[in-house]
C-alpha cells in the first residue's frame, strides 16, 4: 500500500513539474531551479545516441517528429524500408517536434530522452509507436504508462524519474524543436536530405526513395500507377466526357 501512495504521490509531483516547466519555457521566462541534489545534472550523453546508421552513410535524413502524431507512427514502416533496401548506406537523426495540439506529447518527449540518457533511444522510441493507442488517449498524463515501458525495457528507474522532473531535459527538447522553426518545420513528421523536405508519409512515399536513389547514383524507381476505382468510367485524354455520362 505504501509502495503504491508513493508511487502515486512521485507520480502527481513529476505531472505538476513538468508542466509548470513546459508553461514557462513555452513564453520564455527563466524557469525555476530544482535544489541541486534532486536534479542529476547534465545527461553528459551524446547527442548522437539518437542516431541510427553508420556515420559513413552517405544518405544522411533529419527526422522533426512527434510521438503522439499519428502520421509519425505511420511513417516508421518506409523508414524501416530505407534501412532494408540501402543497408549500411542511410542514417537517420531524430529531432523533437512535440506539437502544442497534442497534450501528452511532450511527456512522451521527456521521457524518451531519458531513456537516451541511458542508451535505449531507438527501443523507446519504437515502443511509443507501436503502443500510441494505448497511452496518447489517457485521460491524465500518461506518466505511470510511459514509466512501465522504460521498466520493461530495463531502465535504471531511479535515473529516470529524476530525468522525468529535470528542466534541463525540457529546455534541450524545446531547443530541437525551435531549430526546426528556424527550419520552417510546421508539421510532423518532417524530413530533411540535404536542403529537401518531405512532409509526411505521403511525400516519404512518392518522393522521398526516389531522392535517397539519386544520392546513391541509382535509377528512379518507376512511380506506380494509380489504380481505376471499380465502376469509374474511363475517358482518354483530349475526349471529353459527354453530358449524363
Amino acid at each position: 500500500m505504501k509502495t503504491n501512495l508513493r508511487s502515486i504521490l512521485t507520480g502527481i509531483l513529476l505531472v505538476l513539474f513538468l508542466a509548470g516547466t513546459i508553461f514557462f519555457i513555452k513564453r520564455n521566462k527563466p524557469v525555476p531551479a530544482l535544489p541541486p541534489k534532486s536534479v542529476p545534472g547534465a545527461l553528459g550523453l551524446p547527442a548522437a545516441l539518437k542516431v541510427r546508421g553508420p556515420a559513413a552513410a552517405p544518405v544522411k535524413i533529419v527526422e522533426y517528429s512527434d510521438f503522439e502524431c499519428p502520421s509519425c507512427r505511420v511513417v516508421q514502416a518506409d523508414i524501416q524500408n530505407l534501412f532494408r533496401n540501402y543497408p549500411g548506406k542511410v542514417q537517420l537523426t531524430f529531432k523533437h517536434y512535440p506539437l502544442t495540439s497534442h497534450k501528452w506529447s511532450i511527456y512522451a518527449h521527456q521521457a524518451a530522452e531519458c531513456m537516451n540518457a541511458q542508451g535505449k533511444f531507438w527501443l523507446y522510441q519504437d515502443t511509443l509507436y507501436e503502443k500510441q493507442s494505448e497511452w496518447a488517449p489517457s485521460n491524465v498524463p500518461p506518466i505511470e504508462i510511459l514509466a512501465r515501458y522504460a521498466r520493461e525495457l530495463g531502465a535504471d528507474m531511479d535515473r529516470f524519474g529524476k530525468c522525468m522532473a529535470d528542466v534541463a531535459v525540457a529546455r534541450d527538447i524545446y531547443a530541437e524543436k525551435e531549430e526546426g522553426n528556424k527550419r520552417q518545420v510546421s508539421a510532423t513528421p518532417t524530413f530533411f536530405l540535404g536542403e529537401e523536405r518531405f512532409v509526411g508519409p505521403k511525400e516519404m512515399q512518392e518522393r522521398g526513395e526516389n531522392a535517397v536513389r539519386k544520392v546513391l547514383g541509382l535509377p528512379p524507381k518507376p512511380v506506380p500507377e494509380k489504380k481505376q476505382e471499380p465502376g469509374t468510367p474511363f475517358f482518354p485524354a483530349g475526349i471529353p466526357k459527354q453530358q449524363g455520362a
